[in-house]
């Protein structure tokens, strides 16, 4: 049974696939580690699995499209899901998150489910942060998950469509996994670009020619809002490596980013930009956890972080929409992450 979308929602969240709409290469390049790549390695968990969640709902623009992994060929993924589950879940029930906009993948889903009982396909709304496994357990299994904890213990998989392929022809066909596709994009870059790269390849190899000549540029692997910015081009690239995204470095205040929707500008302003926060409680309204992360920064500033933890701070996700959304441009996120600290240096 399918849910209504008033039952699926959360509060906050930002759509940014439409925000920042991208335009990809039709060709997948093909990058080959200098050494011997690393094999991908899949654990079977310890622990019973009860409930796997298969997330075809990327929220964020910079995400690998699910049409790279499935080919338009739905119902193919979906039995090579059905011969995973009978070989290592087999008492789990499966639940297949998809973008809502995406009719065809969700009309085969549908279809396919008809004759399964042991799948159901929840059409999502597609906003961001909507594939954070906190958010995705409690939408889909109504379950209170806290950040950082391993759903495994819980009983809960959370598995992307990249991994699922990856699983299926490392554990189910023997073959030898050593590369993913990770997805390149970017107002740093020449263009857009998905990349089959092998495991152990160097970020400094994979943009080779690739940035825009005489343009300063930052580095984010898996994203500006909860990834993490590197300096270190020689670091290589794991099974964690989802994409990474090169923006133009910014020193000065962008008039009316609005009128440049295809421009991403968020964070990267170095210079000149930080204010004194006004009041404006965006980041309350876009908190997809219900927080007010103005308060954080207001404890920060008198010296009392400590204090932050009064504030619910634990329930934070980190997924950067407060940093994204600020007009004085406060560096929220790592605030609460340094105010977070104070909890594990005890």
């Amino acid at each position: 049974m399918l849910m209504g979308k008033e039952a699926r929602g959360f509060k906050g969240g930002f759509d940014l696939l439409d925000a920042y709409p991208l335009k990809f290469c039709n060709i997948v390049e093909d990058i080959s580690s200098d050494g011997t790549p690393e094999t991908f390695h899949f654990s079977v968990p310890s622990q019973k699995v009860e409930h796997v969640i298969v997330s075809l709902c990327p929220t964020e623009p910079w995400a690998l499209p699910n049409w790279v992994i499935l080919r338009h060929k739905t119902t193919a993924f979906l039995t090579i899901l059905k011969e995973i589950k009978n070989s290592y879940f087999s008492d789990a029930r499966f639940y297949i998150a998809i973008n809502e906009k995406e009719d065809r993948t969700v009309t085969d889903a549908k279809n396919f489910a008809c004759n399964e009982d042991w799948m159901s396909v929840f059409p999502l709304y597609a906003k961001y942060p909507q594939d954070d496994p906190v958010v995705l357990t409690k939408v889909i299994l109504g379950m209170d998950v806290n950040f950082g904890q391993d759903t495994k213990s819980l009983g809960v998989l959370i598995l992307d469509a990249q991994t699922v392929s990856a699983m299926y022809e490392s554990r189910i066909l023997r073959k030898n996994v050593n590369s993913r596709f990770i997805v390149l994009s970017g107002t740093g870059l020449k263009e857009n670009e998905i990349l089959n790269v092998q495991l152990g390849t160097s970020i400094e190899k994979i943009l080779k020619n690739k940035v825009k000549e005489v343009v300063r540029h930052r580095v984010f692997i898996n994203g500006p809002l909860r990834g993490q910015e590197i300096t270190d081009l020689s670091q290589k690239t794991d099974w964690s490596v989802n994409h990474i995204v090169v923006l133009e470095e910014k020193d000065q205040k962008v008039m009316f980013p609005m009128i440049k929707p295809d421009e991403l500008v968020l964070t990267t302003n170095l210079l000149g930009e930080l204010r004194r926060c006004i009041y404006c409680n965006y980041c309350d309204d876009i908190c997809p956890v219900d927080l007010e992360p103005a308060l954080y920064y207001h404890s920060y500033t008198r010296g009392e972080k400590h204090k932050a933890r009064l504030y619910n701070l634990g329930k934070c996700i980190e997924c950067g929409l407060c940093s994204f959304i600020c007009p004085s441009k406060l560096e929220l996120l790592e605030i609460i992450k340094e105010c977070k600290a104070l909890d594990k240096q005890k």
